[in-house]
């Protein structure tokens, strides 16, 4: 049975995802506790083992804003999600090596491509973690490590997180793609099998994004379902 160890479950999608897995036969380990250090790792390690599959599913996140009185909420939270994401492919990833096992897949966002305008602390930690992700994948992957990340719109739970006065993408999602629906469990989940299947083996420092198109949204463009296109 393939092991999947999420490192954070303040994630929205994890509790969906750990069913939709265990129902596929997966074992799922979600952590709850504090990862920033190598103390904290190491005791989930110790609780854990090493997994088949590390997500890294980071979710500090703060509405502190660019030009307010609150910098360190957002530097707290970009520390939180970036220390825990190193500590974890440091030393899980480290363990992994030994066994000869595994993957890591960073469960992230659009938001490491496209500015939220309400959550820079997530958007920040997450463009960060981009390019952690490619720098494991040049140096892990030499040892046969692969590392990837899921690039994934915001699901309906987040909206409050991310709607902002400034960027109007993070509002009335549906509108602002051409598909017309929001991402789910279900999306992240296939994404996470194609990462630990066999027909990813030269996967290594890409990205999925699954969004609909959001990324290709500007301005006040809204898009009305082809069925009430009037042709002319």
């Amino acid at each position: 049975m393939k092991k999947i160890l999420f490192t954070d479950g303040k994630h929205p999608l994890v509790g969906e995802l750990t069913k939709l897995l265990e129902a596929k036969g997966y074992e799922v380990f979600v952590n709850n506790s504090d990862i920033t250090t190598k103390e904290g790792v190491r005791a989930l390690l110790a609780k854990a083992g090493a997994p088949d599959a590390l997500v890294i599913s980071g979710y500090a996140t703060s509405r502190a804003a660019l030009d307010g009185d609150d910098a360190e909420a957002i530097v707290s939270a970009v520390e939180e999600n970036i220390l825990s994401a190193f500590q974890a492919a440091k030393h899980i990833g480290t363990k992994m090596l030994e066994e000869s096992r595994g993957t890591i897949i960073f469960l992230s966002s659009i938001f490491a491509d496209k500015p939220t305008g309400g959550n820079p602390a997530y958007a920040v930690s997450q463009g960060a973690l981009q390019m952690f992700m490619r720098e494991l994948a040049m140096y892990y992957g030499n040892m046969g490590l692969r590392s990837n990340m899921i690039k994934l719109a915001p699901i309906a739970a987040e909206d409050p997180a991310f709607e902002s006065d400034v960027v109007s993408a993070t509002y009335d999602i549906e509108t602002k793609v051409p598909t017309h629906l929001r991402v789910d469990a279900e999306d992240a989940l296939g994404a996470i099998l194609y990462f630990l299947s066999d027909y990813a083996k030269n996967a290594n420092g890409t990205d999925i994004k699954l969004d609909g198109g959001l990324l290709y949204y500007y301005h006040d463009r809204t898009y009305t379902p082809a069925k009430e296109v009037e042709l002319q």
